[in-house]
């Protein structure tokens, strides 16, 4: 069974199709020794553009896509099998050399009009060819595909080599002299084969390398590849005290349990972002990197994480919490190559345990080196709230002091994350399932996203328990393999974390819950504004892909319950040349548990599926493939699991589950006979679902609420015998009272210090409302009397 789909990959959707070899076996009186070349390139299955003469860039995947299809199309096996190339790109994490790859190819494709004018016949299910002159009825083409293995790299220096193991002639021409225009201003310079090149680039960003091949006849061919260079250490324009301070932990987690061999410390980076105020490092905010798979975000894209929109316009929670005195610490887990065993260790994927001891670590290292003795606070998003969560259960366990005050989950997933299981197998069937034509473009997608230590940890769904025994793309049809499975290092996570501490969540510190879910259950939306439920239909549409090449891709989110059994991908992929050839027939099927409907259509924040091919081509098949989308979102991380529910003993959890636990603030005023249990004392859960770790003006009120901690003044007696009815309030103030007062005062603050609100209450003897207009924000609230004094925090929506 072959199955395709490549919902992140859209602009490869023109050519998928069976293995390069097949084209030629269509034939029954074709032999090897008829083709120039030794090579029947088949385009219309094809992941590599190289028959279009327009098209002279070529990535580092697609000069390995490119190989890869031409070795599997080769009848005189000019090309090796496996030249190795992931080996070779490890290899150059761990020396800071680029290898450069070349390619100088003849292949041969079928004139289109030898199908139509009768030189090509169908008899049989067979090809035929009557031409005399078989030559006749091919194209020769001849192309250059050049390309540095890695197109992204860090630091303005960089040392490229070029080696006669990564160059490879598919003429019967000598190479003559190469080439290569670096893109650094110096232009074309005649390169050595088995040299090294150093390279100093001048910025970074973008540039243009150039490939210039001179055969021994004359022939000259050319080549092109982007590459992008980003600095290092490029923060410090923020306003930080210096740049990312690399360090290694103190602590090694045993994760024998995961497998591992060999146990090692985790390798991290922070940075320090000291307060607009005065600049000294002594009100510590520690914001921990998620799931980065790459390290794509680094420290700069973290801290425009914190950027969110209010009616003031364009805003960023670092630089506001910043002004109020508080220093924000970055920590980033970066990609590094790991020097005890020279291993590439990718830690914005890696275990959380490993990532936790570097948080450990930071908080140590903080608490040492700032000055007075205001306690941490902890904002960990997505991952990072597991990260954070581990640390703290940690230290509590071994008694070491965090002096932390408050911990803010945001969007977290503490009962697991979501990607549809439909989605996963897709991806992963056609990175490694279609022979020569996998597609390289979507291989880090599975081997450093859904593969990864920390996907693993966290998907409550993963492709792998379900695969076939001896297969790595196939799915076992055993019924006990339709409902969702979770990878075992789930439950290893899970047993870890929660054993560290009471109910698996620090003791010593406020716990507070921000989540991007809905927390009265809304559903989410699809393109035309209809609710989404369980069973949906993603995509049900037919593509006329390349060279009569028609896909029929039918894709629907995990089914409710009651409806059993059921398909989440179907795909049925033909192709005609005289007659037709079904390529690829697969339905993959998927079945609720009892006590859920599927995860994928419930409340929680979304993940955004146009953000992945916002950098694909605006028209074309990748166009049609966008729009006949019916969603742009699913459920990435549940409203359950973002608020942590303990829904039954047994571990079940309704993701559709009626959250039911009160307002939070404080926690004394939930309802008594509230049956669901969560470790937070405090939450923000809006009534619709959000994109995922999406700031908002009401979520970051919410956060300064908890962030900014009250200043008491101790010149009166603090009252204990008032409360507010509700905080966040709109435009009413309800002051409920247990005894009456005298000559009461009400003072409102903004955040500035500056009075918004002076207003006498008289002697109060009963509950009062106070009618009010004020912008939305965070406020401090003051009530002055005779016989004390009443402040705290006042949101306003």
């Amino acid at each position: 069974m072959r199955k395709y789909y490549a919902l992140v990959m859209l602009v490869l959707l023109p050519t998928l199709g069976m293995s390069q070899n097949k084209l030629f076996e269509l034939f029954d009186n074709l032999d090897a020794n008829d083709l120039e070349t030794g090579i029947l390139y088949n385009p219309g299955f094809s992941f590599v553009d190289l028959i279009n003469d327009k098209n002279i860039y070529y990535s580092s995947n697609d000069f390995i896509q490119a190989y890869n299809e031409l070795a599997d199309a080769d009848l005189h096996s000019t090309y090796p099998d496996d030249p190795g190339f992931k080996s070779l790109i490890k290899e150059s994490f761990n020396h800071s050399i680029v290898p450069i790859g070349l390619l100088m190819t003849e292949f041969e494709i079928i004139q289109p009009t030898a199908l139509t004018d009768g030189r090509i016949t169908a008899s049989n299910q067979k090809l035929h060819i009557n031409a005399v002159d078989r030559n006749s009825i091919f194209d020769k083409k001849s192309r250059l595909i050049a390309a540095p293995l890695r197109n992204q790299l860090r630091g303005n220096q960089v040392v490229f080599s070029i080696t006669e193991n990564l160059i490879w002639n598919a003429t019967d021409v000598a190479l003559n002299h190469l080439e290569i225009d670096f893109g650094n201003g110096e232009g074309f310079k005649r390169i050595n084969i088995g040299a090294n090149v150093a390279v100093n680039y001048l910025r970074s960003g973008e540039h243009d390398l150039g490939f210039r091949l001179t055969l021994g006849d004359g022939r000259v061919f050319t080549s092109h590849s982007k590459l992008i260079i980003t600095e290092e250490g490029q923060n410090f324009q923020r306003g930080s005290r210096g740049p990312s301070i690399p360090f290694t932990s103190s602590i090694t987690p045993d994760l024998s349990l995961y497998g591992e061999p060999t146990n090692y410390p985790g390798q991290g980076e922070y940075q320090i972002f000291p307060d607009t105020v005065d600049g000294i490092l002594d009100k510590p905010i520690i914001l921990v990197d998620g799931f980065d798979p790459g390290d794509g975000r680094t420290i700069d894209g973290l801290y425009s994480l914190l950027n969110y929109t209010d009616s003031m316009g364009s805003q960023n929670l670092a630089d506001l919490v910043r002004g109020q005195g508080f220093d924000v610490v970055i920590l980033n887990f970066p990609v590094y190559t790991r020097a005890a065993d020279m291993t590439i260790i990718d830690g914005g994927a890696d275990f959380i345990e490993r990532n936790a001891m570097l948080l450990v670590d930071l908080i140590n290292t903080i608490n040492a080196d700032k000055v007075g003795d205001e306690e941490v606070v902890i904002i960990g998003p997505s991952m990072g709230g597991l990260i954070s969560r581990f640390a703290l259960n940690y230290m509590e366990n071994q008694s070491l002091d965090h002096q932390t005050r408050l911990f803010l989950s945001f969007d977290s997933p503490h009962r697991g994350a979501n990607v549809p299981i439909g989605l996963q197998h897709q991806l992963n069937y056609l990175a490694y399932g279609l022979d020569g034509n996998s597609v390289v473009d979507l291989q880090p997608l599975i081997d450093e996203f859904l593969k990864s230590a920390a996907a693993r940890q966290m998907l409550v769904d993963h492709f792998e328990s379900h695969l076939m025994s001896g297969s790595n793309v196939e799915f076992d049809t055993n019924p006990a393999f339709l409902t969702p499975i979770a990878h075992p290092w789930k439950a290893i996570f899970d047993t870890s974390i929660n054993g560290l501490t009471l109910d698996g969540f620090p003791q010593n510190v406020r716990n507070a819950a921000i989540i991007n879910g809905s927390g009265v259950g809304n559903r989410y939306q699809d393109k035309l504004g209809a609710d989404i439920n369980p069973g949906f239909t993603l995509i049900d549409d037919t593509f006329d892909v390349a060279l009569s090449t028609t896909a029929d891709l039918t894709i629907n989110y995990t089914p409710a319950t009651a409806a059993g059994i059921q398909p989440v991908s179907e795909i049925l992929v033909v192709f005609t040349l005289i007659f037709p050839v079904t390529l690829y027939d697969v339905t993959a099927n998927a079945q609720a548990f009892s006590y859920s409907d599927g995860v994928d259509a419930g409340s929680g924040g979304l993940f955004n599926l146009g953000s992945l091919t916002a950098d694909l081509p605006p028209t074309g098949i990748t166009a049609d493939f966008v729009n006949a989308l019916r969603s742009d979102f699913f459920n990435f991380i549940p409203s359950v699991s973002g608020i942590a529910l303990e829904i039954t003993s047994n571990g079940e959890i309704d993701w559709y589950h009626d959250i039911n636990i009160g307002t939070g603030s404080p926690p004394t005023l939930a309802p008594g006979d509230v049956v669901d249990n969560t470790p937070f004392v405090n939450w923000y859960l809006p009534d619709n679902n959000e994109e995922h770790v999406e700031l908002t003006e009401s979520n970051v009120a919410f956060a300064l609420s908890e962030i900014i901690p009250e200043t008491l003044s101790s010149g009166s007696t603090e009252l204990t015998s008032i409360r507010l009815e509700k905080n966040p309030i709109q435009d009413e103030l309800g002051i409920l009272l247990n005894k009456p007062l005298s000559k009461v005062d009400l003072y409102i603050y903004d955040l500035m210090g500056r009075q918004v609100v002076k207003r006498s209450l008289g002697n109060l003897l009963e509950n009062v409302n106070v009618r009010l207009d004020l912008a939305s924000g965070i406020y401090v609230i003051q009530l002055n009397a005779t016989e004390g004094k009443y402040t705290t925090k006042l949101v306003v929506d």
